[in-house]
């Protein structure tokens, strides 16, 4: 594990070149209570955005007090979840996104190391301002930022997001990020040195291709409201096991956020606690009732594709 010193270092060595280019990431100026302020108000209009009555009129956050920002946030933020100022963050750097010299959202990012895997760049709170989106911005920066870590040698860019936030989600799948896991929150990697998913989607069938030759590794079909799941692994890949990709979770993922089934059978479904970490699209399909039920119960909107085959139980029945 790296020194704190050390991690600082990389965490430089990454930041330094994403000052440059489009777009471009300069951190927070933290002795500007102002910035401070706004950064704040749009770290909240990131969880605001999908919880707000009418996400076709998304907040402000330029528009926000400090009033304003404990206010939405008494209301709307579930326990355990915080808006904190920049100067108190021991997680994440905050910074600024910036394209021609405007700001239009924020970032936060940070080098980790967890003793495995190697260190990574972990991310947080990006946000776009909402007249600055559905123009590529986020896309070029993940990209930016992939490539950055890749220079500097990490292992990996990675993030955590919340199942509700469907226009998230996507937006990560599309730009090649894995299902590491899904034992609290979508956990979702990029590795350096491992294959980017490759997914084709077709009306009746959803793929997991092989980066070599775009055959499948899974596929998966719906027959009603069950899934019909195929392992394509050849006899050599299953025997190799220390190259045998759990690309599962990945494939269960791009199923659910096209509202396809997620069960195969009575019997898997019985078996879904085994995959409550990652594994089998059932083991999904469970965390997808507890996040939403959590969710219902605390009064937030749930807008989110319908699992076919999948009941949605109150918060109370599943505790």
């Amino acid at each position: 594990m790296l020194s704190e010193d050390e991690l600082k270092d990389l965490h430089r060595q990454v930041a330094e070149p994403l000052r440059a280019g489009t777009p471009a990431v300069v951190p927070l100026d933290l002795d500007d209570a102002g910035a401070r302020t706004l950064w704040r108000a749009c770290e909240l209009c990131s969880f605001l955005d999908h919880r707000i009555d009418n996400p076709a009129m998304p907040l402000d956050p330029r528009a926000m007090t400090a009033g304003d920002i404990d206010a939405w946030s008494s209301r709307l933020l579930l326990p355990g979840e915080r808006i904190s100022d920049p100067r108190e963050s021991d997680w994440y750097r905050s910074y600024w996104i910036l394209v021609d010299g405007e700001r239009i959202g924020t970032i936060a990012l940070q080098v980790w190391d967890w003793g495995w895997a190697g260190p990574h760049l972990g991310f947080a709170s990006l946000y776009v301002f909402p007249e600055r989106r559905r123009r590529g911005h986020a896309k070029r920066l993940l990209t930016r930022l992939f490539a950055a870590m890749e220079q500097v040698g990490l292992s990996a860019l990675r993030l955590e997001t919340d199942w509700l936030w469907q226009p998230a989600v996507r937006l990560y799948l599309d730009c090649g990020f894995a299902v590491a896991n899904w034992k609290h929150v979508l956990s979702l990697v990029r590795w350096r040195e491992l294959p980017t998913p490759r997914v084709r989607v077709q009306q009746a069938r959803i793929e997991l291709l092989r980066e070599s030759d775009q055959t499948p590794i899974f596929s998966a079909a719906r027959d009603g409201e069950q899934l019909r799941w195929h392992d394509h692994h050849t006899e050599a890949e299953r025997e190799d096991r220390a190259n045998l990709q759990r690309w599962e979770p990945t494939l269960a993922l791009w199923l659910a956020t096209h509202g396809w089934p997620l069960i195969r059978s009575e019997r898997t479904w019985a078996d879904r606690l085994r995959w409550m970490d990652a594994g089998m699209p059932e083991g999904l399909a469970h965390k997808i009732q507890l996040w939403e039920a959590y969710a219902r119960h605390h009064g937030l909107p749930v807008r989110t594709p319908r699992i076919p085959g999948l009941s949605y139980p109150s918060w109370e029945a599943l505790s």
